[in-house]
């Protein structure tokens, strides 16, 4: 076995392609522009299970997607348009929101959230 101090990012600590709350838990506000939506079958999350479908966004310099919830998807069509091609190149804010309903049921959970605010985006 071979061991090494580790000093990195949390969000390399997990491999997943998603982006989750522990990834940007502590930044703050974290600034994206959005390149794509993007539409996966047949996809085999981190518990386990299959989701037959997911959309997601990924983001321009990034390598996770984040996968959009009902809550994010409609934050988005209110903020750009429900024309998805008009969220391409647009520029949000992703924070971390505590209590949000947890898709497993129990507890509530942390959970990504989308915002866009004209003050302080370049």
């Amino acid at each position: 076995m071979s061991e090494e101090e580790y000093t990195g990012s949390v969000s390399d600590m997990k491999s997943s392609e998603w982006l989750a709350s522990s990834d940007i838990i502590g930044l703050g506000d974290v600034q994206v522009t959005i390149e794509s939506v993007v539409k996966s079958t047949d996809v085999k999350m981190d518990g386990g299970r299959t989701e037959k479908e997911i959309y997601s966004l990924k983001f321009v310099g990034k390598d996770k997607k984040m996968v959009l919830n009902a809550t994010n998807r409609k934050t988005l069509a209110k903020m750009f348009s429900a024309s998805v091609k008009k969220w391409k190149g647009q520029k949000v804010k992703l924070y971390v929101e505590d209590g949000v309903r947890n898709p497993k049921g129990g507890s509530p959970v942390q959970g990504l959230r989308i915002k866009f605010e004209t003050k302080g985006l370049e």
